[in-house]
């Protein structure tokens, strides 16, 4: 059983990117609005509003990424051959909030996080998904673990995350479509 310690550092843009998202999705669902409803709001004020406070927005954010100096969130995980991952605690170790609670359910299950088969693979990065007990009948066999984006760790790594993933599918037939 070959182990392999998996260090995951987070680009300090991250959060930035994801919520420039939701800004642009607010953004083309204001300009898509329907004529009865655009009648009754001035839309060009609405954009000028919007863009405004988007802009200050942004910028705080930005300035807030660049002026400050701490390290980006660091973890190490450890990936077994047959897709197994644990997380390697030691003094650096600070998890972001949702892996930190998929870790801690899995430790107090006592299971081991077995990649499962509804991870994918994306252009971007990866969606991690591993096993946990069910509850209830009607929950999920698996809960999303995080996002491992490209440059986050070395391509190595990187490689052998997609590559657990990709025989965590084919274990069980599952497709990509």
């Amino acid at each position: 059983m070959l182990k392999y310690r998996i260090n995951i550092t987070y680009n300090k843009y991250r959060p930035l990117l994801g919520e420039t998202c939701v800004v642009l999705v607010f953004h083309a669902a204001l300009f898509s609005l329907p004529y009865n409803i655009s009648t009754w709001v001035n839309l060009t004020a609405t954009f000028a509003i919007t863009a405004v406070a988007t802009l200050i927005w942004l910028s705080w954010r930005l300035w807030y990424a660049l002026s400050n100096n701490n390290n980006p969130v660091q973890y190490a995980i450890s990936l077994t051959n047959e897709g197994v991952i644990r997380v390697i605690d030691d003094e650096r170790t600070t998890l972001p909030g949702a892996a930190h609670q998929a870790f801690d359910n899995a430790r107090a299950d006592g299971i081991s996080m077995k990649i499962h088969h509804t991870s994918q693979l994306f252009s971007w990065g990866l969606c991690i998904k591993v096993l946990r007990r069910k509850r209830k009948w009607f929950e999920k066999d698996y809960s999303h673990l995080g996002w491992i984006l490209k440059g986050e760790c070395c391509e190595a790594d990187y490689r052998r995350l997609a590559r657990a993933i990709i025989f965590a599918r084919k274990a069980t037939n599952s497709r990509n479509l």
